[in-house]
């Protein structure tokens, strides 16, 4: 089994991994407050029938996709 050799600065190392958990944690937070911020947008103004148009594509499109798991499809 191969031996790794002690890192030679693990204040460093450390520091530099919560930086980076810091900033993946704010970019997810801004992506999630961006999606609730559009949802609420969305909800304010009511539905819009090319919004309801484009889902029911992409469920179509889904389906085709993965026919196993069809609405249409049953195991037996």
């Amino acid at each position: 089994m191969a031996r790794r050799a002690p890192a030679e600065h693990p204040d460093d190392v450390a520091a530099s991994d919560l930086r980076w958990l810091a900033v993946v944690a704010l970019i997810f937070a801004a992506a999630l407050a961006l999606f609730f911020a559009a949802l609420a947008v969305y909800h304010a103004f009511g539905g819009h029938p090319g919004v309801w148009a484009a889902i029911r594509r992409l469920r179509r499109f889904a389906r085709w996709l993965l026919p196993r798991w069809s609405h249409r499809w049953r195991a037996t």
